[in-house]
């Protein structure tokens, strides 16, 4: 039998900072359902954003290499941002593939939209696999990050993931939904 989760009750929200349009965070007095009471309980609200598997028509990944503060490191993500007020996630993806690469597809297949931290809120990622991309501008993108555009074989991308180039779990978590057999595969020999 299964029993029936509830939800917790918010009695209270009080906004600490709003940096709109990137970050709002509020606290809250939340009741747990056996009527426990958290009175400190932090919640993130980020915008959502698009997150493209996008392959070329000869089926090669459109990788960047850039740097990313949250890991503070150098790694390979995949074409993306965020989402206008009010955007449709596809059309979201649409733009951002051609104002950051040049490319078109007129084949999508969205993958789902999903919560990046669970207890905290934040962005929804919504992931999107693109196929039979072919260029049709230069990019316009306007990132903070210097990128690098790189046109990766599945060998390659697999290696790279194998030698731990992402650092990023919404990019893990896009190229696992595409190839997950291989992805388990590389990831498996990195930790042997």
């Amino acid at each position: 039998m299964t029993r029936r989760l509830r939800p917790w009750t918010v009695l209270e929200s009080r906004e600490l900072l709003d940096a709109d349009p990137f970050l709002k965070v509020h606290v809250e007095t939340v009741e747990l359902p056996d009527g426990r009471v958290i009175r400190d309980y932090y919640q993130f609200d980020m915008p959502s954003f698009a997150c493209i598997f996008a392959e070329t028509e000869d089926r090669r990944a459109i990788v960047y290499r850039q740097y990313r503060h949250g890991p503070r490191r150098v790694n390979l993500t995949f074409p993306g941002g965020h989402l206008s007020p009010d955007e449709d996630p596809l059309e979201a993806a649409r733009r951002e593939l051609l104002e950051e690469t040049g490319f078109v597809s007129d084949h999508w297949t969205a993958l789902g939209g999903y919560t990046v931290n669970a207890n905290q809120g934040g962005a929804v990622s919504h992931m999107f696999h693109a196929t039979g991309c072919r260029r049709v501008a230069d990019p316009l993108s306007d990132d903070l990050e210097e990128t690098e555009i790189l046109f990766m074989t599945r060998e390659e991308l697999l290696a790279a993931i194998g030698h731990g180039e992402i650092a990023l779990l919404t990019q893990i978590a896009l190229v696992s939904m595409v190839w997950q057999t291989d992805v388990r595969r590389a990831l498996s020999h990195r930790h042997q």
